[in-house]
């Protein structure tokens, strides 16, 4: 039976144009696909599919282009439009070059979403977050700086620390301020929705993909296996050392509408590894190919060079 392969690269953020640690990853990629088009198994070619995209959503897009006096569209398709000449200059070969702001990366990043619902794992709750009052904006924690609680350092982020290497929440921050304004933000509550990466049916899945069979069959090398092990388990290996995951953020914000939620957008690492599946998507419904049957083919073969 012949091999079917799909292979992808990270997803630029499409807030600059490609560096040379973008063009070394897509070069590597790119011998290695070529070398799997040349093979055949039982006398008929490989099918390989390797295609990409640009990252497009999340607020720091949103305040570049405000800076820039674009909307987010305009200011990432002047970034999208120079992709093409060093990826040709390079001859990387990709199939498909798509965005994760494209109508296939809204409709599998909603239907996954959907399903996360019907199965329990996602869960509303009422928090508090700092908000910019002379912005109008709820405000993510690289947007706030202000003094570590830990050790008194001057301007540092809302999430850690690096000076001391703490890691905090932005409401511990002493002497906040916005970084987009200046402005002492306000504490306010906000309805925000939480993937249950904690429920133990998600654990299981993660200690299985990531630990079961690790003898015969290891999937990660020992050292992140252990990693991995100290995440999913604590550092005791007693207790469930994952959290629940907020996967939404609230308007203004360059992203996907969460389904039923007006005002609501899903925070962008969850529908930017959907972009993958998206373009993959996109690539088929250009050329005439089945998407959901490659990708319910159990012998479908996925490689992510990153």
């Amino acid at each position: 039976m012949s091999r079917k392969l799909f292979v992808t690269t990270a997803l630029p953020y499409a807030n600059a144009p490609f560096h040379i640690g973008h063009i070394m990853e897509y070069i590597q990629a790119d011998i290695w696909v070529r070398f799997q088009r040349m093979q055949q198994d039982e006398g008929k070619p490989r099918e390989v599919h390797f295609v990409g995209a640009d990252d497009v959503h999340g607020a720091p897009i949103m305040i570049a282009a405000e800076k820039a006096g674009k909307t987010p569209q305009e200011f990432v398709a002047e970034i999208a439009a120079g992709r093409a000449a060093p990826l040709n200059g390079f001859l990387v070969s990709f199939d498909n070059w798509h965005s994760t702001d494209g109508p296939e990366n809204h409709e599998l990043s909603r239907e996954i979403y959907r399903r996360l619902k019907a199965k329990g794992l996602i869960v509303s709750r009422t928090i508090e977050q700092f908000f910019d009052p002379v912005k109008e904006m709820f405000l993510p924690d690289r947007y706030i700086k202000g003094e570590c609680p830990k050790c008194g350092a001057k301007d540092q982020y809302g999430d850690n620390c690096e000076a001391c290497s703490s890691v905090y929440t932005p409401t511990e921050l002493k002497n906040p301020y916005s970084i987009l304004t200046g402005a002492t933000p306000v504490m306010k509550q906000s309805e925000h929705f939480f993937f249950r990466l904690s429920d133990p049916q998600c654990t299981a899945f993660l200690k299985e993909w990531t630990l079961g069979d690790i003898e015969d069959h290891p999937r990660l090398q020992p050292e992140v296996a252990n990693k991995a092990r100290e995440w999913l388990e604590g550092k005791d290996g007693s207790e469930n050392a994952l959290s629940d995951w907020d996967i939404s953020r609230d308007a203004p914000y360059f992203g996907i509408e969460i389904p039923d939620a007006p005002g609501k957008y899903f925070y962008v690492w969850l529908d930017a590894p959907v972009g993958y599946l998206a373009s993959l998507k996109n690539y088929f419904n250009k050329t005439g190919g089945d998407y959901d049957a490659f990708m319910a083919d159990p012998e479908t073969e996925q490689y992510h060079f990153i």
